[in-house]
C-alpha cells in the first residue's frame, strides 16, 4: 500500500481530476460507499439552508477527498496556492506578540503553509503525534512532510504548556479549529464537541487569531484569505472568542462544503 501512494507521485497532476471522476464513477454503484459520503455532507450541513444539497453535494465531495489524498504528492503544486491578506501576518503584525493562526481542514490545507511561507510568513504548526510516528502509513508521513514545508512543526504530546512555551514573541503557531474535543460548541447550526485550545492559548498568551479560510472564485480556481485577527481582550471570555472562530470559519465552509476533509471526524458527537 505504501508504494501504491508513492507511485501517485509520478502520475502527472493535469491526469488527475479525469482519472478520480472514473474512480469515483466506479465507486458510486456501491450503495454502502454512497450512503457514506452523504453522510458527511449531511452532518456538515443538515442544520443549513444547504441541507437539500447533500446528494449533490456528496459526490463532489467523494472527488474533492480522492483528488486531495493524490495531489498531496505533488507537493510544489499545492505549496503554491495563491494567498490574500498576508499582511496581518507580515507588515501589518505585532512582531513583539506571538500570533495564533487559525485553519481549517478545508482543500489543500497541508498545502497552506508552504504557500503563505513562499508569500513571506513562516508559520510553526501544531501536529496530531501520531502522524509523526515512525510507524505511520506513507501517506501521513507524505502529508507531515508537506506540512513542514511552512516551517517548524510541534506535535502534540506536550500540551497546553508545549504550545505556550513555543509561543514567543514574533512566531505564528498553526491551530486547527476543526478538532475533536471536550467543549459544546456549535458549528453550522449543529451542537458538537470542539477544541478549547486555540482560544485558551490565544487568551493565555494575549496572542491574537488570525483566521485563514479558503475561497473558490472559479470552478477551478480559488486563494488562501488572511483575515485580520481577532483580539482576546475584545471578547469576555475564550468561550466567545472560540464561537466567534467557529462562526467566521463555517461561513468559508459553507460556501464551500464538499471540500472540507472527512467532516465526520472533525468535531466529536454530543450526546445532549
Amino acid at each position: 500500500m505504501d508504494v501504491l501512494q508513492r507511485v501517485r507521485s509520478v502520475i502527472p497532476a493535469r491526469s488527475l481530476p479525469g482519472i478520480v471522476e472514473k474512480r469515483v464513477d466506479a465507486l458510486w454503484a456501491d450503495d454502502a460507499f454512497r450512503a457514506q459520503q452523504e453522510a458527511h455532507m449531511r452532518f456538515l450541513l443538515e442544520h443549513t439552508e444547504r441541507a437539500d444539497e447533500v446528494p449533490e453535494l456528496a459526490r463532489r465531495y467523494s472527488e474533492q477527498s480522492m483528488l486531495r489524498t493524490w495531489m498531496r504528492w505533488h507537493p510544489r503544486l499545492i505549496t503554491r496556492q495563491r494567498v490574500e491578506g498576508i499582511e496581518w501576518l507580515t507588515t501589518k503584525r505585532d512582531e513583539s506578540r506571538p500570533a495564533i493562526l487559525s485553519f481549517m481542514h478545508h482543500h489543500r490545507y497541508d498545502g497552506m503553509f508552504g504557500s503563505l511561507k513562499r508569500a513571506g510568513a513562516d508559520v510553526h504548526c501544531l501536529v496530531l503525534a501520531d502522524a509523526m510516528a515512525d510507524d505511520a502509513p506513507a501517506q501521513i508521513k507524505q502529508h507531515v512532510r508537506v506540512v513542514a514545508k511552512g516551517g517548524p512543526i510541534l506535535p502534540t504530546t506536550g500540551g497546553t504548556a508545549a504550545v505556550v512555551e513555543a509561543l514567543r514573541p514574533g512566531v505564528t503557531m498553526a491551530i486547527a479549529s476543526d478538532v475533536p474535543g471536550q467543549t459544546p460548541v456549535e458549528f453550522l447550526g449543529r451542537k458538537v464537541l470542539g477544541s478549547f485550545g486555540a482560544a485558551r492559548i490565544a487568551t493565555i498568551t494575549d496572542s491574537p487569531v488570525v483566521l485563514i479560510t479558503v475561497v473558490r472564485d472559479g470552478e477551478d480556481s480559488h486563494y488562501l484569505q488572511v483575515h485580520p485577527p481577532l483580539e482576546p481582550r475584545d471578547f469576555a471570555d475564550p468561550g466567545q472568542l472560540l464561537a466567534e472562530m467557529l462562526r467566521r470559519h463555517g461561513e468559508a465552509v459553507l460556501a464551500w462544503p464538499e471540500a472540507l476533509d472527512t467532516p465526520l471526524a472533525r468535531f466529536g458527537q454530543y450526546d445532549a
